[in-house]
C-alpha cells in the first residue's frame, strides 16, 4: 500500500514538471517568433493620408500699433526761388541814425520784385555779416509790400569792449497768402548807434503752396 502510493506521488511530480516545460518551451516559442517577425519582417506601405480637419476659429486680434509719422502734405510744393548775393562792403556812415533805411538806395540786390499765383506764400530769408567798432548797433529786417514786416536781428557792442568785431545775422519770414501778382521784398536796416559796414550779403526769396 505504502509503494504503490509512492509510485503515484512520483509520477504525479514527473506529469505536473512535464506539464511546466511544455508550457515554458511553448512561451519561448511564442515570444521568440514575436521577436523574429519584429527584426525580420518588412515594413508594409504608407496608407492613404486621411483628409484635413477643418480649420480652427481665428485667434484674437492683436493690439494696435504706434502710429507713424505723418507725410508731408501732397500739395506742398516749391513754385520758385530767387537768390541775390553780393559780397563787397556796404558803408552806412552816410545814413540818418535811429530811422528805418532801405538797403536798396545803395545795393540794389536788397529790393526785388517777383510775380507769384493766388494763394502762394513767401519764405524770405536774409543772412549778412557785420563789422563793428564800439559803440556800435545795427539791426536789420524784411519787409514785403511796405505792409509786413518781420522781426529784426540786432549786432551790436559797446563799452567796455574795444577793437574790430565781426558778427553774422540771419532772419526769416514767411508770409500769409498772397494775392496773384507782383510782389516786392527789401532789406531795411535800423542804425542805433555809430555806421556798421555790411559786408557778405544774401537774400533768397521762394514761393510755394501749402
Amino acid at each position: 500500500m505504502t509503494e504503490n502510493s509512492s509510485f503515484r506521488r512520483q509520477s504525479g511530480f514527473s506529469l505536473t514538471l512535464l506539464i511546466i516545460i511544455l508550457l515554458v518551451g511553448l512561451l519561448a516559442g511564442v515570444i521568440g517568433a514575436v521577436l523574429g517577425a519584429s527584426l525580420f519582417a518588412k515594413q508594409g506601405p504608407a496608407g492613404v493620408q486621411g483628409e484635413k480637419g477643418d480649420s480652427g476659429s481665428q485667434g484674437p486680434q492683436g493690439l494696435q500699433g504706434v502710429q507713424g509719422v505723418p507725410g508731408i502734405n501732397g500739395t506742398d510744393s516749391i513754385l520758385q526761388i530767387v537768390q541775390n548775393r553780393n559780397s563787397t562792403t556796404f558803408a552806412t556812415d552816410s545814413y540818418t541814425l535811429m530811422q528805418w533805411s532801405n538797403a536798396s538806395v545803395d545795393d540794389s540786390s536788397l529790393k526785388t520784385s517777383i510775380i507769384v499765383q493766388a494763394g502762394s506764400k513767401l519764405f524770405v530769408q536774409f543772412s549778412a555779416s557785420h563789422r563793428l567798432e564800439p559803440p556800435m548797433s545795427i539791426w536789420i529786417r524784411i519787409v514785403v509790400d511796405d505792409l509786413y514786416n518781420s522781426s529784426k536781428y540786432e549786432c551790436s557792442t559797446g563799452p567796455p569792449a574795444s577793437g574790430t568785431y565781426q558778427f553774422p545775422g540771419h532772419i526769416e519770414f514767411l508770409t500769409d497768402a498772397l494775392n496773384a501778382g507782383s510782389h516786392t521784398i527789401a532789406v531795411q536796416f535800423y542804425l542805433e548807434a555809430g555806421s556798421s559796414p555790411i559786408l557778405e550779403r544774401t537774400l533768397t526769396i521762394t514761393e510755394m503752396r501749402q
